[in-house]
């Protein structure tokens, strides 16, 4: 087989899978943590100025690194790229204490969801080639400088739905990614600028849910309970999305166990629209059509919230499975 490289870039950890056996438990992984919680390390061991550069990544840790940095008394500076890390509004990334620049005399940190040069070393420490496929996951909000994320993210969601409706069909080469998604396409650009390679790209949670999807008896509710977002899908036996649902799993988590299993009780009856989770500080819902399921899975590191018995295997590579499970249906 042609060795694929897969990276799950979550707000904790990313999650890598090298597909290049049949036996998948022959495959290298690794769980690390995530780039933005490394890259506030190396701003909080920093004592000077610090120039951010290079690619529009995943917020998080980083800002409140940043902010933290600035009230040290050092400063921070960003080219216009990396500052869209932090807002995609620039003027909220200036009123931060940023200053936006494309040069600065300081402790020069690169911003990027995909670390290339480390990877490398890694695999060539392995005495293992780079593929010339890759599959990465981000969760992206959608460039939206006017606009609340929160909403806009699921706006772009349902769009992209109302037009992809297969689950394969939201793993995006370059040449099919929506333009609102600024953060996959510096993932691609990220990667296309150090090698040759074909890029593939989506969102954690759609491949989460894929990786659900290659072990579930369809139709099923399948849910990813993330660090950050809870993503619940019912997918038919075409791997086509009848329903969406996006929530914040802190949000969930202070509302209890009997919360969250009566808001996937009403999802799968239908009984939950946009406007309701919206006010209950979620991202969205959006039903095509209700449909009865045949059985209900859930994955990702607070699955505990949910009680049905998760699918064998390591839960954080679900993932990984998702989108080698996308890339061989497309």
């Amino acid at each position: 087989m042609e060795p694929i490289f897969t990276l799950d870039v979550g707000s904790t950890t990313q999650d890598f899978v090298l597909f290049n056996d049949e036996n998948i438990r022959n495959c290298p992984k690794a769980i690390l943590p995530s780039p933005t919680r490394i890259i506030a390390r190396k701003i909080e061991s920093s004592n000077e100025d610090v120039f951010l550069h290079g690619y529009t990544m995943g917020g998080g840790a980083i800002t409140n690194a940043v902010l933290r940095h600035i009230k040290r008394g050092f400063r921070v500076f960003a080219t216009q790229r990396s500052a869209l890390t932090f807002s995609d509004n620039l003027e909220k990334v200036r009123e931060m204490g940023i200053i936006i620049t494309e040069y600065a005399d300081a402790k020069a940190i690169k911003t990027a969801d995909v670390d290339l040069e480390f990877f490398s070393r890694f695999l060539e420490a392995l005495e293992i080639p780079m593929p010339e496929i890759f599959a990465v996951a981000v969760q992206d909000h959608g460039y939206s400088p006017n606009e609340s994320n929160r909403i806009f993210r699921f706006k772009i969601l349902r769009r992209v739905l109302e037009r992809e409706r297969f689950l394969e069909r939201l793993l995006f080469s370059e040449s099919e990614l929506p333009r609102e998604f600024n953060r996959m396409s510096d993932v691609i650009s990220s990667i296309k600028d150090c090698r040759e390679a074909e890029v593939f790209v989506t969102d954690t949670s759609f491949a989460a849910i894929s990786g659900l999807a290659s072990v579930s008896k369809l139709p099923a509710l399948l849910i990813n309970f993330g660090n950050s977002h809870t993503t619940g899908a019912i997918v038919d036996e075409d791997w086509e999305i009848k329903a969406l649902i996006e929530h914040h799993t802190n949000v969930l988590k202070k509302k209890g166990k009997d919360y969250v299993k009566e808001i996937f009780s009403r999802f799968l009856k239908g009984e939950i629209d946009n406007e309701f989770v919206l006010n209950d500080m979620g991202h969205g819902c959006y039903v095509r059509e209700v449909i009865d399921v045949k059985s209900v899975a859930a994955t990702g590191p607070n699955a505990w919230l949910f009680d049905y018995e998760e699918p064998k295997g390591d839960p954080m590579i679900f993932g990984n499975l998702g989108m080698f499970a996308m890339l061989s249906r497309k």
